[in-house]
């Protein structure tokens, strides 16, 4: 990354946890080409937990006219993602989802809210562990729900932070 771009991410951040997401859920849509034709959207991050709205817009839409299986899939990833920038300093740790899962339980009305957060003491486990190991692996899980505030899919991120001086080459991407 450089170091303007850098610099204009993390101000972004900052702001973002703060409680001004616009600015950063604009510039993720960028940094993740494939998120931006969902138009995901941050409506918060920070520590409590992060979330995201996804659209109810025809691009985001099945055959059936309602909310397609992987635009919720990438809903619940990409929230679950933001509590893993959130939690580390991306600087500092390569950040890279190894699977993930999805339990559809029912079809959504409308748009979609995507929400995830810590367990308990996982975040002061991990960041022991990468001290001491420089690499840790973890499941966060996101739930989504639908305009009418139903339960509609849970997905379940796995996720694998390593320190940048545990990693044989940076990425040149």
């Amino acid at each position: 990354m450089k170091s303007f771009t850098k610099k204009l991410m993390l101000r972004a951040i900052k702001r973002a946890k703060a409680g001004n997401p616009n600015r950063f859920s604009r510039i993720m849509q960028e940094v993740v080409p494939f998120n931006r034709a969902h138009r995901i959207s941050v409506t918060q991050i920070s520590p409590n937990g992060c979330e995201v709205s996804i659209p109810y817009r025809r691009r985001n839409l099945n055959h059936l006219g309602t909310m397609h299986a992987c635009a919720l899939a990438a809903a619940g990833e990409y929230v679950s993602g933001l509590n893993v920038i959130e939690g580390f300093d991306i600087s500092k740790f390569r950040l890279i989802l190894s699977r993930l899962e999805v339990d559809y339980i029912r079809r959504p009305t409308g748009g979609c809210t995507a929400k995830s957060s810590w367990p308990d003491d996982l975040l002061d486990k991990l960041k022991t562990s990468l001290k001491s190991e420089g690499v840790a692996t973890f499941t966060l899980t996101a739930k989504l729900i639908d305009s009418k505030f139903e339960h509609v899919a849970t997905t379940t991120s796995h996720w694998q932070v390593k320190s940048w001086e545990k990693v044989r080459e940076r990425s040149r991407a």
